[in-house]
């Protein structure tokens, strides 16, 4: 049996507001929106991420599961990449992120880390790369 991954979704409560951080903040190109599914997809290069609204998710399975919606459950984080951390951090705080942690070193990775949450909690890194990057 063959499986082909093809997107991650984010299920959210307030979708219109997902849709627009993903989509004016973080520059993710919109590639089909449905109003009336409160649905849209959108991509970055090959990558692929779906936004749904809860309820209309809800509405299609609501007679055969059961869901629990916990904003902070921190199981999946969207990484990004950036040019420079600092400076990714306050343009997005600026868009309606929360900073979650300072920038920190993996200096095995060469790389320089932080993380933010969009508008529905969902957990999100930016990775500045580079041979030596150092958080202040």
């Amino acid at each position: 049996m063959k499986f082909k991954f093809v997107y991650t979704r984010l299920v959210v409560k307030d979708w219109q507001s997902c849709r627009q951080f993903y989509r004016d903040a973080l520059g993710l190109e919109e590639t089909f929106v449905s109003e009336i599914d409160m649905y849209a997809e959108m991509t970055s290069g090959a990558v692929k991420l779906t936004l749904l609204a809860q309820e209309k998710l809800v509405s299609y399975f609501e007679k055969t599961a059961s869901f629990i919606f916990d904003c902070n459950s921190d199981k999946v984080i969207l990484s990004f990449r950036v040019d420079d951390v600092e400076e990714a951090r306050e343009y997005l705080r600026q868009k309606g992120a929360t900073v979650v942690t300072t920038p920190s070193n993996l200096a095995d990775l060469g790389a320089k880390v932080l993380l933010i949450r969009d508008p529905e909690g969902n957990l999100i890194e930016l990775t500045e790369m580079g041979e030596m990057v150092y958080a202040e």
